[in-house]
């Protein structure tokens, strides 16, 4: 699974680094989502999945999904296209 973090829809709500501190932080600057750890553990895939649905500013996609075997999380500056599954 890949999650992409779009840093400019980012509210700074701080629900992503509550929820899963281990792979996101906000950054001091603006408060914005930052990316700590691009490959977690698969052991985060609940976490990082809850994150995503918690985020009120809905910065986040998902892609290759059924990917179960690997985790993946980046950012990037803006929003080219974006994917909301819940």
């Amino acid at each position: 699974m890949r999650v992409i973090a779009y840093t400019q829809k980012c509210i700074a709500g701080g629900n992503c680094v509550l929820t899963c501190s281990n792979v996101f932080e906000q950054r001091d600057s603006d408060g914005t989502v930052h990316v700590l750890n691009e490959r977690p553990s698969l052991a985060l895939l609940g976490k990082v999945r809850q994150a995503v649905d918690l985020c009120p500013g809905q910065v986040f996609s998902i892609e290759d999904e059924a990917n179960k075997s690997e985790l993946v999380v980046v950012e990037r500056s803006h929003a080219s296209k974006m994917h909301h599954p819940k």
